[in-house]
């Protein structure tokens, strides 16, 4: 007896694919398999000659009053706090990166700004691109093109953000909480590099799935009439195995819960001895470090409880939700390009170094960082321990050297 057929496999099974038309074309195969798991709608399906019509995979809202919110908020809005962050960024790098402000916790905070530079980046191209998408074929084309690469680079740059302002935050912690023994230790350029090291490795693997959860097909644009190119998801992507292990429990743990409570905890803990604490910390730039993590929980909470509560929320909110994400997707640019304000607001080291660099003022202090002033400092190697050791030995084996007499006449002076 044969074994009943699935109603999504039968779907596929009757799509109809123009006569005259190859019907081994990869294409095909993949509009199919997405049938088949009931990724897409089969009545979406539609031919232009042999090409499939664009669209397939891709819905834009209909809806006017979103279309206009969206295209101020994240077609215009957006890609100008983009250009700013980008441009304060390249300044927060920059000075971060001058020898006088040489300190464990401004190099975490001189990587925080090159990641979040790849997050504006990206979140220009992959949001508001996406705006006007509709509008173009060459922008259709572009985003089509690109999307499937850009959006796991983007992630990795966000990654790299959390984990970034992770280390800042603990760095700050033990610069200002724990003992001068263990300050030292963590300022270290061997502890620096490991852990800044590690985050970039992780931010990779950690991303490497989404390089896999979509695919481009060429399509024809009905409305634009023109060839153009759209991202397809892949079946891993709604694997509920997949969903459930990956985007709700990892997610949680390594982007959102997590790091979100850790640098609650940490910087409860920094305020309680910065008010209450006898540290000898810089009140300066430890404000500012707490006002970014602060920043950084207040500007991602929005994007934990969407993917948290996506399913619920979508239910319950219907179209309204794309506001929620929207406004979302801002936050997180928004997060990425303001924190050049805090630091200039509110650390007097970074404002110092950037106007004696940009205006020629002559600094005010030479505090590097959050805490007390330790710098990067580096494990003497064996070969300068024994260098050291046997130029004292020198200096110690060297007969004393009287002072010259000077004889005048008779007299000895």
């Amino acid at each position: 007896m044969d074994e009943p057929v699935d109603i999504y496999e039968q779907a596929a099974l009757n799509m109809s694919i123009p006569d005259g038309c190859d019907v081994n074309r990869a294409v095909y195969a993949s509009i199919k398999q997405l049938i088949s798991h009931d990724i897409i709608d089969p009545s979406l399906v539609g031919f232009q000659n042999c090409e499939p019509l664009c669209g397939i995979c891709y819905h834009g809202s209909k809806e006017w009053d979103y279309i206009r919110f969206n295209i101020i908020v994240i077609g215009i809005i957006l890609p100008i706090v983009g250009v700013f962050g980008i441009v304060g960024n390249a300044i927060s790098a920059f000075v971060y990166s001058r020898p006088e402000m040489k300190c464990s916790t401004n190099f975490y905070l001189f990587s925080l700004a090159c990641s979040d530079t790849g997050v504006v980046l990206t979140g220009i191209f992959l949001f508001s691109l996406e705006t006007f998408r509709p509008f173009s074929l060459t922008v259709a084309r572009m985003s089509g093109q690109l999307s499937a690469i850009v959006y796991p680079m983007g992630m990795i740059a966000q990654t790299c953000s959390v984990y970034f302002t992770m280390c800042a935050g603990v760095d700050c912690f033990v610069q200002v909480c724990l003992p001068e023994k263990i300050r030292r230790l963590f300022s270290r350029k061997e502890t620096v590099n490991f852990l800044a090291i590690c985050v970039v490795i992780f931010s990779v693997l950690y991303n490497v799935p989404h390089f896999f959860e979509g695919f481009v097909i060429d399509c024809y644009h009905k409305e634009l009439g023109g060839m153009s190119r759209e991202v397809c998801p892949a079946t891993l992507r709604y694997n509920e195995l997949y969903q459930s292990i990956y985007y709700k429990y990892m997610y949680a743990i390594f982007l959102a819960v997590g790091p979100l409570i850790t640098l609650i905890v940490l910087n409860t803990f920094i305020i309680g001895f910065s008010v209450f604490g006898s540290s000898a910390s810089n009140t300066d730039d430890t404000m500012s470090l707490i006002l970014v993590v602060l920043l950084f929980i207040s500007c991602n909470t929005i994007a934990l409880i969407i993917n948290i509560f996506e399913s619920y929320l979508s239910e319950t909110l219907g179209s309204k939700i794309n506001y929620i994400v929207d406004l979302s997707n801002f936050l997180v640019v928004f997060n990425s390009s303001f924190n050049i304000i805090i630091y200039i607001k509110y650390s007097r080291p970074f404002a110092d170094t950037l106007f004696s660099y940009f205006c020629r003022r002559k600094p005010k202090t030479e505090s590097p960082g959050p805490g007390p002033p330790i710098m990067i400092t580096e494990k003497p190697s064996r070969s300068k321990k024994c260098k050291e050791t046997l130029s004292r030995l020198l200096v110690a084996s060297q007969p004393e050297i009287s002072q010259p007499v000077i004889q005048t006449g008779s007299d000895v002076v």
